[in-house]
């Protein structure tokens, strides 16, 4: 799972960054440029990092 995708340094100077409406277009190709099983993985950790998160809060 590449993070290239992320950086805007990767893009040639015309290729859109955001759209009109402020959507980070850089995310979205990032997440096509992975297989379904990676985008998983990414969800995944993600999902545990909240979960983490909350306990750390419960715990405080």
């Amino acid at each position: 799972m590449s993070n290239d995708k992320l950086h805007s340094e990767n893009y040639d100077d015309d290729t859109p960054l955001y759209s009109e409406d402020g959507v980070d277009l850089t995310l979205i190709r990032w997440m096509l440029s992975m297989s379904p099983k990676e985008r998983l993985e990414v969800l995944r950790q993600n999902v545990q990092a909240v979960m983490r998160l909350r306990n750390a809060k419960k715990n405080n």
